[in-house]
Parts: structure tokens; sequence; C-alpha cells
């Protein structure tokens, strides 16, 4: 179980992590770049709304002379579709701002919050069961069915509403409630 909580903590860290990002992302751009070689770059981008993991290939060949012009807004969009379903797979060149040939590019970019609901499920799931069980455990101390709520003064053993066994939660709770146990008087 502790593992199994452990990954549910790990799960909402990330879904917090996400939405913060996504918060972010339409006040301004989150990188992170990581060279995987000489020449050629990781980069995972959030803006606009939009998680981009990008493979940039080696740049080829020598810086080139002269001067070049080349448009590219800032801050950069992505070549994906905008909006809520804005899930997309690309493929291209890039030029950047220093005097390079352009390289190769692949990417894929998902809405953030895809990611966010993803890593919801399991502290969603936590959250349902904590209160599930703290509502079968107030049920209980109060002579109830754990499961439905049915009051279970006339058969403290089993649920005839439900069937369910209440076991020793529902015997003590009926203890509780018929007060102390008596003690047999012997004979003078």
């Amino acid at each position: 179980m502790r593992v199994v909580n452990g990954i549910t903590l790990l799960s909402l860290v990330s879904c917090t992590l996400v939405v913060t990002l996504w918060v972010r992302s339409y006040r301004g751009c989150d990188a992170l770049v990581r060279p995987t070689n000489p020449g050629d770059r990781l980069c995972l981008t959030s803006e606009f709304g939009v998680l981009v993991l990008e493979v940039e290939g080696p740049v080829p060949g020598d810086v080139r002379k002269g001067w070049e012009y080349f448009q590219s807004p800032l801050p950069r969009r992505w070549p994906v579709a905008s909006g809520p379903l804005a899930f997309a797979a690309y493929s291209g060149r890039v030029t950047h701002f220093v005097r390079l040939p352009p390289s190769t590019l692949h990417g894929v970019a998902i809405p953030h919050w895809a990611p966010a609901m993803v890593f919801a499920v399991l502290p969603a799931g936590w959250l349902r069961r904590h209160r599930r069980n703290r509502l079968a455990v107030r049920r209980s101390a109060a002579g109830l069915c754990g499961r439905c709520g049915y009051d279970l003064r006339a058969s403290p053993l089993r649920c005839p509403e439900c069937g369910r066994d209440a076991g020793r939660d529902a015997a003590a709770a009926h203890a509780r409630r018929s007060g102390p146990p008596t003690k047999p008087r012997l004979p003078a």
C-alpha cells in the first residue's frame, strides 16, 4: 500500500507541475533544452497551452557567409493546430538565429490538459477511496451498515439491506449503544 501511496503522491506532484506550466504558458515560454550529441538537442517547451517535445538533428555544413533574413515570430508558434484538441506530430527543418544551415526537426505537441488528466487519475481515486472509507467508519460507529447506511440495531452482524457482513465493527458499535456489559450476580 505504501508503494501505491508513493506513486499517487508522485502523480499528484506531476499533475500540479503540469497545471502550473499550463497557467504560465499563456504568459511566457518555459523551455528545457538538453544537448544529446554535438550539434543536436532535445527540447521540452511549454507555450500557449501546449507541451512540445522536439528532437533536433545535427546542423549540417558550416556557417553561411553574408546577410540573411528570415521571419521568426516571437514568441515562437509551432506548426500545430491550436485549441483544446491540439495533439500533433510534425517533422520539418529549423533555422536558428545564428548563421547556420537549417537542421532537421521532429516534434510532438500535446495540450496541457491531457497529461494533467492522466496524472490526476490516481490522486482522484485515492481521494474517492479515502472519503468512502471515512464514511464507512462513521456509519459503523453510529451502528449503521458501512456500505449502504442501513440501521443495524436489529441485526448487528449482517446488513439485511445489502447483505454485507458487518463483522466486528458493527458488533462493537452495537455493544457501545447497548451500554456496558453487566456482570452476572453470584448467589451469596
